[in-house]
């Protein structure tokens, strides 16, 4: 419970900083608080690599908050120092409820004609329930290149390292190496446009149960409603194979194969406010019987941010 109090009382007082450094270096703060009620399966994310998993699909609130101070240093580059905050609690999962505190810190800069590298660096404490669930380093690097107005091509390498501290289920610290390839495409006033992308990742934990590779597609397209108003249809695919036996009685690989589809709707209500609805549907396939599940999925929420 220290710890807790600590870690919030810490990230309160680096948020109340922010739009004072970023004032007195003569930097721009940036503020974006997405809260919405949503029915999800939590436990994919990257923040909640829980070997117990769950079975069915979740009900409850986030909140995901950053704070950002852009500083540029001339000729094109770019600092960026953020402070992330987010918080979920479910209605029938309290052992879900988490709490996730990101510092980071970001450099862009032009390498050469229509090319653009950007670095990242940044540590994770996530609390569940009341007590530390991990501690996570990353580092990121990306080559972005633009030859044309309305296209965007992303290479992107990302490094993890997850530290599950004392867990009931032994072997499941690991490090993950990702590589994506991104395309955006773009309309008038990026108003419109579509976004395809493929991943794979390389996970290596301490035990080989917990240790897997996944290859990942995720397709996007865009475009205005209406003056204030937007829709978007977004598609995601990947496969996952782990390594070494599930467990003594089912003494084989685990394999997943996951899929989501949903429609998304975003409303301004002004320049600083955005209403947005998601609903779809979310199926993962899995030869572990008690990691399947299918079933509906949504997203009702609002959007914060100054401009």
């Amino acid at each position: 419970m220290t710890f807790r109090l600590n870690t919030l009382l810490g990230s309160a007082i680096g948020l109340a900083l922010l739009p004072a450094l970023a004032e007195a270096q003569d930097a721009r703060f940036e503020f974006r608080s997405d809260n919405a009620v949503e029915r999800s399966d939590p436990f994919i994310d990257q923040d909640v690599l829980e070997p117990q998993g769950a079975s069915d699909l979740e009900t409850g609130f986030d909140s995901n908050n950053w704070l950002r101070i852009v500083k540029p240093v001339g000729e094109g580059r770019v600092w960026r120092f953020e402070q992330q905050a987010r918080l979920r609690r479910y209605e029938d999962r309290d052992d879900l409820n988490s709490f996730l505190l990101t510092p980071r810190v970001q450099y862009w800069a032009p390498v050469g004609e229509n090319w653009q590298m950007r670095v990242a660096a940044e540590g994770s404490v996530l609390n569940r329930d009341g007590d530390r669930h991990y501690t996570r380093l990353q580092a990121e690097g990306q080559l972005r290149y633009r030859g044309q107005a309305d296209r965007e091509t992303v290479l992107r390498l990302r490094a993890n390292q997850y530290d599950f501290g004392d867990q009931v289920v032994a072997g499941l610290d690991q490090s993950q190496w990702r590589l994506g390839v991104e395309q955006y495409g773009y309309g008038d006033e990026r108003r419109s446009g579509w976004y395809l992308a493929g991943f794979l990742t390389d996970s290596s934990a301490d035990a080989d149960r917990f240790s897997f590779t996944e290859a990942q597609v995720r397709a996007r397209t865009w475009r205005p409603l209406g003056e204030k108003t937007r829709g978007e249809l977004r598609f995601e695919a990947s496969q996952r194979a782990y390594d070494g036996p599930f467990s003594v009685a089912q003494a084989f690989e685990r394999e997943d194969t996951r899929w989501r589809a949903t429609g998304r709707v975003e409303h301004m209500i002004s320049d600083q406010v955005t209403l947005f609805g998601e609903a779809g549907y979310v199926d993962n396939d899995s030869n572990i019987d008690l990691r399947s599940y299918s079933g509906a999925v949504f997203q009702v929420g609002l959007r914060i941010q100054n401009r």
